[in-house]
C-alpha cells in the first residue's frame, strides 16, 4: 500500500508543478506581479462605459501563446489581435476582467503582456453593443497612466466593438469623450 501512496503523492506533486508551470508566463511578468491600474472603489472609473447588462464573470481571464506569425484571442467581447511580425517569439498574451461585482460591470480589462513594445501595432477591441456609450457620438478608448488616457478608436463593422491599435499594453476602458471624465487626450 506504501508504495502505492508514495506514487500517487508524486503524481499529485507533478500535477501541481505542471499546473504552476502553465500557469506563468515565462519571460514576462506576471500579472499579480504588475502595479494595479485605478483603484476599483474610486471616481478613477466613474468615467468608464457600463454594461447595459451586469455580466456574471466566473472566469476572469484568458491567455494564449501567439507568435511571429500572429493571431487573435477573444474572450467575452474583448480581444487582441496580433498582425504579423509583431513579436519575435512566442509570447503568452493575455485579458484579464475584474471580478468584482462593482468593477465588472464598467468596460476594462488588463491586456498582457506587460512590458513588452511591439515591434507592429497591436490591435485590442472592448465592447461596444450593450454599454452605456453604445448611442454616443464619440465613443472613445482610454488607456490607464495615473489618469484616463485617451487613445481613440472607432467602431468595429459590425458594431459589436470599439477598437484601436497599440504598441504596449495595460489597462483600457471605453468612455464617451463628451462625458467629460478624468482623462487627457493624447497619450500611447
Amino acid at each position: 500500500m506504501a508504495p502505492i501512496i508514495r506514487k500517487l503523492g508524486s503524481l499529485l506533486a507533478l500535477f501541481i508543478a505542471v499546473l504552476v508551470a502553465g500557469c506563468s508566463d515565462t519571460g514576462q511578468t506576471p500579472l499579480s506581479a504588475v502595479p494595479s491600474g485605478p483603484s476599483l472603489n474610486s471616481s478613477d472609473m466613474a468615467s468608464l462605459a457600463r454594461f447595459r447588462q451586469k455580466p456574471q464573470v466566473t472566469i476572469a481571464w484568458a491567455k494564449k501563446w501567439i507568435g511571429p506569425e500572429g493571431g487573435r484571442l477573444d474572450f467575452l467581447g474583448f480581444a487582441i489581435e496580433v498582425p504579423a511580425g509583431a513579436v519575435d517569439k512566442v509570447t503568452m498574451f493575455s485579458i484579464r476582467l475584474p471580478v468584482d461585482p462593482n468593477a465588472a460591470e464598467h468596460v476594462i480589462a488588463e491586456f498582457g503582456p506587460h512590458n513588452v513594445q511591439f515591434n507592429r501595432p497591436v490591435a485590442i477591441e472592448l465592447p461596444f453593443r450593450g454599454t452605456s456609450i453604445e448611442t454616443s457620438a464619440s465613443p472613445t478608448v482610454v488607456w490607464w497612466d495615473d489618469v484616463w488616457v485617451d487613445v481613440g478608436g472607432g467602431v468595429t463593422a459590425d458594431g459589436q466593438r470599439l477598437r484601436t491599435l497599440t504598441d504596449h499594453f495595460s489597462t483600457y476602458g471605453t468612455t464617451d469623450v463628451a462625458r467629460g471624465g478624468t482623462f487627457v487626450t493624447g497619450g500611447g
